[in-house]
């Protein structure tokens, strides 16, 4: 179904824009604040951690865990519903519980409508986020980017050293070095091969060291 008429689809993508913003920058702070792109990754959890996923609200089940790795459905960003709206109102408690935390992971999944449930579908895609405040890194990864239910490419939205890990049919996403480097409070909880053993996913140690 086309997007109706023109100033229609100008504020589409005028909201689009916006939203991917907040997703690519606000909810992944290490693309923003990093120095150096370390290499591509998929959305792989690095943490040995339990998703906590409370839909599309903010009642973590565990809000003291910390890895914190969390999980949201953010498939309800429709316009005559005020759907899109109450997202955006949600997300200041969503980052204010991530951000004391020294291992976090976020996944969560988009799509805007201008009904609910209704075609077209304005955007999608599935997001991968973490940051790790021990070692100094970060990450994000997008996929299945559609916009109009069309894959496109993230590259326009990502911050520029982001640029070449994503493709056009719709992914892509980069593990980077924060600016501050690693924290001295949340590196001496993996000092040992015992706490890393117990914090970090086997894949991840090995990459890490």
């Amino acid at each position: 179904m086309p997007l109706a008429s023109r100033p229609v689809r100008k504020w589409i993508y005028i909201a689009l824009g916006a939203v991917i913003a907040v997703a690519l920058l606000s909810a992944s702070a290490a693309a923003a604040t990093s120095t150096q792109v370390v290499g591509p990754w998929s959305g792989q959890l690095p943490f040995r951690c339990q998703i906590q996923n409370v839909g599309t609200g903010t009642n973590f089940p565990r809000p003291n865990a910390d890895p914190f790795c969390v999980e949201f459905d953010k498939r309800h960003q429709n316009v005559t519903g005020l759907g899109l709206v109450d997202f955006l109102s949600r997300e200041p408690a969503r980052t204010a519980a991530a951000v004391p935390k020294c291992f976090y992971f976020q996944r969560d999944h988009w799509t805007g409508s201008i009904s609910q449930g209704q075609q077209p579908e304005l955007w999608h895609w599935d997001g991968y986020y973490f940051f790790d405040k021990a070692l100094g890194l970060g990450g994000v990864s997008v996929h299945n980017l559609r916009i109009g239910g069309m894959p496109m490419d993230p590259s326009p939205y990502a911050p520029a050293q982001l640029k070449p890990y994503f493709y056009p049919g719709g992914g892509g996403g980069a593990m980077v070095l924060f600016k501050s480097r690693p924290d001295p409070p949340c590196a001496a909880k993996v000092d040992t091969a015992k706490e890393r053993g117990r914090i970090y996913q086997d894949w991840y140690r090995r990459l890490t060291g």
